[in-house]
């Protein structure tokens, strides 16, 4: 890979690292159990264009920068690092599916749930809902958020990926 390769990856991952941060700001809560988490766009866009590898760098890197911001719910070190910095890793999973948009970002937003559902279950219990249990609580109040994330998700991607120029598109296929 040339330098001018790896400086346009760099560039591209700072960008869409910021993008996801700001994108971070708008994300959408329903009733406080429920949100459309925005910012994985940005991230498994990345994935699906460089791959792992690159995935890995950029979920590591937003995940750092929430923390540093400041913008998430921090409780305890095991809690910060399963929901601020393994969960935005396992959007990574979609560049195992490059060449399947749609299954790609199902897969990949339903492992970064599942780590919210693990620390649903272990962190945010108190915030059940009153008569339910906090292992179907967090089943369905992180269930949903994923189906709706990887809902909007996949189709914006698979829009971008159809639409857009082919500079735009995947490079390392």
């Amino acid at each position: 890979m040339s330098s001018n390769s790896r400086l346009i990856i760099l560039t591209e991952i700072a960008l869409m690292v910021g993008l996801a941060i700001v994108l971070s700001l708008f994300t959408l809560n329903v009733v406080q159990s429920f949100y459309l988490e925005f910012a994985v766009i940005p991230l498994l866009y990345l994935t699906f264009r460089h791959g792992i590898k690159i995935g890995l760098i950029a979920d590591l890197l937003y995940g750092i920068l929430v923390i540093v911001l400041g913008q998430g719910q921090f409780l305890i070190l095991v809690q910060i690092v399963l929901e601020y910095l393994l969960a935005p890793m396992a959007l990574s999973v979609a560049g195992f599916f490059r060449k399947k948009i749609f299954l790609g970002t199902f897969i990949a937003v339903f492992f970064k749930y599942f780590f919210h559902f693990i620390a649903g279950i272990l962190f945010w219990g108190q915030f059940a809902w009153k008569g339910w249990p906090v292992i179907p609580y967090s089943f369905v109040t992180n269930g949903v958020s994923a189906l709706a994330t990887a809902t909007v998700a996949s189709l914006l991607l698979s829009f971008l990926f159809k639409k857009l120029p082919v500079q735009y598109g995947r490079i390392d296929s």
